[in-house]
Order: C-alpha cells, then sequence, then structure tokens
C-alpha cells in the first residue's frame, strides 16, 4: 500500500508552538510541557523554519502573534483536543484519585477555588470533592481528607501548620466614607454603624482601647456569621467593618472598599491546615505541598505586619 506523504513538521515542533501560542510565553508552555524555556524556544524557531513563515512577534516581555500565528492556533488547538479525547475513548484514562478537601467558606471562595486549576493541571490524576463548614471540627477531621481552617491553632489530636499570618483593618466602601467622612478620628468612628463578624477575638473593643477610649462599649449595628457575609454588608454600605486582611484584600483590589482608618492591629486568628494525626496519603501529601507553594505564588505570604505611625 501506498504511503501518503503529508509533509507534516514534527509534532514536538507543532506542540511547542500550539503551548506558547496559547499562553503567549515560552516560559509558561515550557512549565506546562515539562521543558526547559530553551527547548521550546528551539521546536519553535524549528516550526517557523519548516514552515517559512514567522509565528511570533518577540518582545522584551511578551510574545505577539503573527497573522500566520494567529491563523494557526485554532487549527492545532482543535487537533490536538481532538487526539486527545479520541486516545480516552479509545484506551481509557488513568482513574482518578478522589480529595476531599473541608474548607471555610471565606478561604476557598476567595482563594481556593481561583486557583484550583493550577492544581488540576499539575496533577490531573486527583479529582476534589470540596465540603464548605462555618465551624471547623473539633479533636479530629470528620468526613474529609484535610481541612483548611479558619481559627487560632487550638485544636488537639491533630496535626496543624498555620498558612497566613494576618492583620485587623477597619474598611468601608467609598460610598459610606463619603456620606460619613472619618478623618482618620476613631471617635468619629464611634459614632458610626458599625459591623462584627461573629467570632472574633479581635473586636470592635480593643480597637477603640488601642485608640485610647478604654471605656467605650462598642454597640454594632449588624453581626455576621462570617466574613464573606460581613465583606459584603460592608460593600453594600452598611457600615464600617473591622476584618481580617484575607477576608479584605480582594474587596480591596478592586476598590469596593477601602481602608477607612491608617491604624491596624495583629490578629491572632489565621488559617490553618488540618490533618488527621496519622501518616498522611500521598493524595494528601500532594495537595499540601501543592497549597503551601501556590500561597507563596500568589503573595499569599505577603503577612509583614506594618507599622503603625
Amino acid at each position: 500500500m501506498e504511503q501518503l506523504n503529508r509533509n507534516l513538521p514534527p509534532l514536538n515542533a507543532l506542540r511547542a508552538f500550539e503551548v506558547s501560542a496559547r499562553l503567549l510565553s515560552f516560559t509558561r508552555a515550557a512549565e506546562e510541557l515539562n521543558v526547559t524555556q530553551g527547548a521550546v524556544s528551539q521546536h519553535v524557531k524549528q516550526l517557523e523554519e519548516y514552515l517559512d513563515t514567522q509565528l511570533f512577534i518577540r518582545k522584551a516581555r511578551k510574545l505577539e502573534l503573527t497573522q500566520a500565528g494567529l491563523a494557526y492556533l485554532p487549527t492545532l488547538t482543535e487537533a490536538f483536543n481532538c487526539m486527545q479525547t479520541s486516545t480516552e475513548q479509545l484506551f481509557g484514562s488513568k482513574k482518578r484519585t478522589l480529595l476531599t478537601v473541608k474548607c471555610g467558606a471565606t478561604f476557598m471562595q476567595r482563594w481556593l477555588m481561583p486557583n484550583l486549576p493550577d492544581f488540576y493541571q499539575h496533577n490531573p490524576d486527583i479529582s476534589i470533592r470540596l465540603m464548605s463548614t462555618v465551624w471547623p471540627s473539633q479533636n479530629e477531621v470528620v468526613d474529609a481528607d484535610l481541612e483548611i481552617c479558619n481559627g487560632h491553632g487550638e485544636w488537639t489530636g491533630m496535626k496543624i501548620e498555620r498558612l497566613t499570618n494576618e492583620i485587623m483593618q477597619v474598611v468601608a466602601s467609598p460610598k459610606f466614607l463619603e456620606l460619613y467622612p472619618i478623618h482618620n478620628d476613631a471617635m468619629r468612628i464611634s459614632q458610626l454603624p458599625l459591623i462584627n463578624v461573629v467570632g472574633e477575638r479581635e473586636t470592635w473593643r480593643h480597637w477603640f482601647r488601642n485608640q485610647g477610649m478604654p471605656n467605650f462599649i462598642p454597640m454594632p449595628i449588624l453581626e455576621c456569621d462570617t466574613s464573606n457575609v460581613a465583606i459584603e454588608a460592608a460593600c453594600n454600605d452598611n457600615g464600617l467593618l473591622l476584618t481580617r486582611s484575607f477576608s479584605a484584600q480582594d474587596a480591596l483590589k478592586d476598590g469596593r472598599l477601602v481602608m477607612a482608618h491608617k491604624y491596624t492591629m495583629p490578629s491572632d486568628g489565621a488559617h490553618y491546615l488540618v490533618l488527621p494525626n496519622k501518616l498522611p496519603l500521598p493524595k494528601v501529601t500532594t495537595f499540601c505541598e501543592w497549597l503551601k507553594k501556590r500561597l507563596i505564588q500568589t503573595g499569599m505570604d505577603y503577612c509583614q505586619l506594618p507599622e503603625n505611625n
């Protein structure tokens, strides 16, 4: 039977281009393909020479696709996806290992969910089952392989590791502060509606005491059982919120909240990794190592406590 001469470029070169074009980065492509950046760059150059066509515009800090590269990318992505799907359908894929993670709603929604795609990318053989909880388990991890708990590290009979260092800060919506200017005045804050998170040890009373008002007894207008609910209340102009830096960071970044007073104080509370007091399974070890590494990569090791002036 006569062989068809397809005149296809080398497969490694095609794959290197497809990943680089999809991510617009040789560095990130190298991470996905588990090769060096130099190897990716060389494969792409080999493909450009084979096609006698420039596929990328190489700039100092970024890549841009040429018109030819833009036209070529969808075809290659579809082809590789088709090959992967056909391979799994015909020959099956490895059964995934299930890891059950119990987690507080704030950490789950504000950090874990946005970062889980990175875990899947590096650990395609592990699937995650998430279980949300308001109050952490006591004495033993229940119905899960591990927990990420919000608290003060006072768990017995389990292995714990602190993940975050946090500060307490006063925040409010821009609209609220426009209606009720504060000018960094603690006395003014004492006259305005306050929001409280049930269970926090560092309360408004501590904050006012540190401001030289030891006899003032705050009466919050609103109490919430989770930080998530309290943050939304503050974003919707309900009042001033004393909250941990982790809970408020997204709302501060996107401008829904702003710092209402410059004074901050350290928090005893933090997010903890909580494990059963036994030898961890490989899937647990894999997740814990990824978790701690990813926290640093995403800037969660930011928790240097600022000096108060």
